[in-house]
């Protein structure tokens, strides 16, 4: 297990894929219990010392929001990215990032429909996390026929631990 330092991650390794678990948080647990994984929300990080997250609204954050004892975060790499490919997903996240407020806000609808297991219960131009975060992977050719639409946090982990294209960047966790 690689641990490493968020606020020291450079430029010239990102995009990564983020995944984070609040450890005290029960929405969190309630995330982890029904995706049956270890992660309960997924970010991007396209800047250094921020990441990309659909909280409330999608919007950018520091990292420090991120390093307290109470997360431990993952992150990913996607190997043999041309710079063709990295432009991509930062210019499709910068267009999200500057829709307005509606457009950026959470699928609220479709907890009810995850609660109740009725996936169609959502609004279809809305997203999750980890839905934000295949968008962009899908932008890549070889990942786009790989990565589901529709995934949760810890779909997306155990799925990168199949493709040969990515690779576990390092840990983070407070000691």
């Amino acid at each position: 297990m690689r641990l490493i330092d968020p606020l020291k991650i450079k430029s010239e390794d990102l995009p990564l894929i983020v995944f984070s678990d609040d450890l005290r948080g029960f929405f969190a647990w309630g995330i982890r219990v029904h995706s049956e994984g270890n992660y309960s929300h997924s970010m991007l990080m396209i800047r250094e010392g921020t990441f990309v997250t659909q909280g409330g609204t999608y919007s950018e954050i520091p990292i420090t929001k991120y390093m307290s004892n109470r997360y431990r975060l993952k992150f990913w790499k996607i190997k043999g990215l041309t710079e063709d490919d990295k432009s991509r997903i930062r210019f499709a996240v910068d267009e999200d990032l500057a829709q307005n407020w509606w457009h950026k806000s959470y699928d609220f609808l479709g907890i009810i429909g995850q609660l109740f297991k009725i996936r169609r219960l959502n609004n279809p131009k809305k997203y999750y996390c980890s839905e934000r975060v295949a968008k962009y992977l899908r932008l890549i050719d070889y990942l786009k026929d790989i990565v589901p639409l529709h995934p949760s946090p810890s779909k997306l982990n155990k799925l990168f631990k199949e493709i040969p294209g990515m690779k576990v960047f390092g840990y983070w966790f407070a000691d």
